[in-house]
């Protein structure tokens, strides 16, 4: 009984199995042969081999959040009714009502940072981003085998990590590793312009694991959540590209042994047991020899061959658009437009709507206006274009898709100018709901009066803006580099002189101090925090979470 008798098993993507003698339970299960958003995304590596039967039959299904990925409705209708279901409790309920809507197992909506004991060994403890931009949560599961982070696609704050690390020593740690969002691939950059983008983001991306892996204090780092593979035609050649952001786990563990950390770095494979080992050196180097790493075409095209007739079959079945789009998108994003102040103030612009198909469309949606703000597109200059079939805006415009899984899917186009992120519109259309906007703004006002924070660059200490407005990564555990503060989430780089971001709109608050402040308070202080931060935050995702 006890530590020995408990089971700990991956089953592929963000999915982990736990069994101990009293009670058992499953951690984001996606097993969906028809993949997810709009059949673009598949298992890597596949993982319909698996005997599912003993998770059918868990006591617990545990979900992070809602993306299809992690939110599998096809398996969750064939669990047995017993099984309860464990969500977070977030700011809005679109998780717990779909549930209600799918399946007549009890849904368990549980509070961020309040421990749920579900047996005398087993205990769940979810830790809700602090940052409300996208609702995400890194799942802590007590075992008799040691402790889990399952931080999946979540970005843990220095804030939330100090909190897990003041209440739990962690045991294994699975962390996403892995781009998971549509930028650079749905925007018209020529070939080396991405490569470029998809170079920088995926350098960054595994630089922020590494350190945070060390901050994070935990034994053990588990590379999980990703990265999807492409079989639709259409998209295949992604899975191929020189500096994807979606590497594989061999390609990570290679950067792994350059950077020091693989000896402590663990390779889990779908359907592979965890074991209580002291070295994994050997079964890492065992399980990298699989034919998805080591013949990665050879593997996926029989992958695609095996699921491409489901996959035509989905597309097929999306049904035709009416012949013009004009009255639903006006009645879409007309009320939306209007009902929030801050948002037209902070886009403050024009986002042209291309549509393709047999009735091909132009629409403006324009942030400047307060009414009429949807009308057919004249020659305006818009800063933002979308391309979309029609047949695919038309399942957004009836509710049956939403605007991040389009975009996830990777079946649109889009062009800006000038190419810079606009997060206020990525997140205009993720939310797409007033009181979504409301929150948002509440957040924005109080972080612009949020913490500040002293950095040091040639011989000048200037008190900064602690958090970057992106993802509020905390910019002290950043680098500095020719006179900028470098965020260690994402990258994005802010002058020391003026707070402007050298990539896009952003700014942070900065001001050198006169020489008695910098006598006075050192490096990485502040008045809140008087020793400065000892850890950096957790990214699970690139900017922000799947987002362009």
């Amino acid at each position: 009984m006890g530590a020995d008798s408990t089971e700990i098993r991956f089953y592929g993507h963000a999915s982990i199995y736990v069994s101990t003698p009293t009670a058992s339970l499953v951690t984001d299960p996606w097993f969906s042969s028809r993949g997810a958003f709009l059949s673009a995304w598949h298992q890597f590596p596949r993982n319909d081999h698996l005997d599912l039967e003993p998770l059918r039959e868990v006591d617990y299904v545990v979900l992070s959040h809602e993306h299809r990925d992690h939110f599998d409705v096809d398996f969750l209708r064939t669990i047995s009714p017993r099984t309860k279901i464990i969500i977070p409790k977030y700011t809005d309920t679109y998780l717990r009502d779909e549930l209600l809507a799918t399946v007549s197992n009890e849904v368990v909506v549980a509070a961020s940072h309040e421990k749920i004991q579900l047996s005398e060994d087993l205990a769940l403890t979810p830790v809700v981003q602090s940052v409300p931009i996208w609702d995400d949560c890194t799942l802590m599961i007590e075992t008799p085998r040691g402790t889990i982070a399952d931080v999946n696609d979540m970005k843990v704050s220095g804030r939330d990590l100090a909190w897990i690390r003041r209440e739990f020593d962690i045991d294994y740690l699975f962390v996403q590793y892995s781009g998971a969002n549509w930028h650079p691939h749905v925007y018209d950059y020529d070939s080396e312009r991405k490569r470029e983008i998809s170079r920088h983001k995926r350098r960054n991306k595994f630089a922020a694991v590494g350190k945070n892996f060390a901050a994070s204090g935990a034994r053990w780092l588990v590379p999980s959540a990703g990265p999807p593979c492409f079989l639709d035609p259409e998209h295949f050649e992604l899975n191929f590209e020189e500096d994807s952001i979606f590497p594989t786990q061999l390609e990570f563990y290679r950067y792994a042994q350059r950077e020091g950390f693989a000896e402590r770095t663990i390779i889990l494979l779908p359907g592979d047991l965890l074991e209580d080992k002291s070295d994994y050196g050997t079964d890492n180097e065992r399980r990298l020899q699989a034919a998805c790493f080591t013949d990665k075409r050879a593997y996926l095209e029989r992958y695609q061959r095996d699921r491409l007739p489901l996959i035509s079959h989905e597309l097929a079945a999306i049904p035709p658009a009416p012949e013009s789009l004009e009255d639903k998108l006006r009645a879409h994003f007309q009320p939306l437009v209007s009902s929030s102040a801050f948002f037209r103030r902070k886009i403050d612009g024009r986002v042209l709507v291309e549509t393709t198909g047999p009735n091909p469309e132009r629409f403006v949606v324009d942030f400047t206006r307060n009414r009429d703000s949807v009308y057919r597109y004249a020659g305006e200059d818009c800063f933002y274009t979308l391309r979309i079939e029609d047949r695919l805006l038309n399942l957004v415009l009836d509710g049956d898709l939403s605007w991040e899984e389009l975009l996830l899917s990777l079946r649109v186009g889009a062009s800006r100018t000038p190419d810079e992120y606009n997060e206020f519109l990525v997140v205009f259309l993720r939310f797409a709901n007033p009181d979504s906007y409301r929150a948002y703004a509440r957040y924005e006002r109080q972080k612009q009066l949020g913490e500040r924070a002293i950095v040091e660059d040639g011989g000048v200490r200037y008190e900064i803006q602690r958090y970057c407005p992106h993802a509020m990564a905390d910019l002290t555990q950043g680098q500095i580099s020719d006179g900028c503060v470098v965020c260690p989430g994402h990258g994005w780089k802010f002058r020391l002189d003026t707070g402007e971001c050298t990539s896009n709109a952003a700014t942070i608050a900065v001001r050198a101090l006169p020489d008695l402040e910098r006598e006075r308070v050192g490096i990485g202080q502040d008045s809140e925090h008087p020793e400065g931060a000892a850890d950096g935050p957790i990214p699970a995702q690139e900017t922000p979470n799947r987002t362009s």
